[in-house]
């Protein structure tokens, strides 16, 4: 997959975040890659907002962007459902 494809992706997954946790104001996203042990690694770290709130998220390192992705998409998710003042829309 290439960049402007991958970043096409992770915009559309963190809208359609933003749409189910309508109170979600910004969400920023780095995708750090690395070497290790001669194989790439991903992470996708988020940046989530809400009014007077805040909270980084990173999912768990893998060995592609998209599953990168996925893991910091389900890890945003089991924190916003935690967060008392944010509340699941419409899915």
């Amino acid at each position: 997959m290439d960049r402007e494809t991958l970043e096409g992706r992770i915009q559309l997954e963190l809208a359609q975040l933003q749409a189910r946790f309508p109170q979600v104001s910004a969400c920023r996203s780095t995708l750090d890659e690395w070497q290790e042990d001669g194989n790439s690694r991903y992470a996708l770290r988020l940046d989530i907002r809400w009014p007077q709130h805040q909270t980084l998220v990173s999912g768990d390192a893998k060995d592609n962007p998209l599953g990168a992705l996925r893991a910091a998409l389900e890890a945003a998710e089991r924190q916003l459902q935690q967060e008392p003042g944010v509340k699941r829309g419409k899915p």
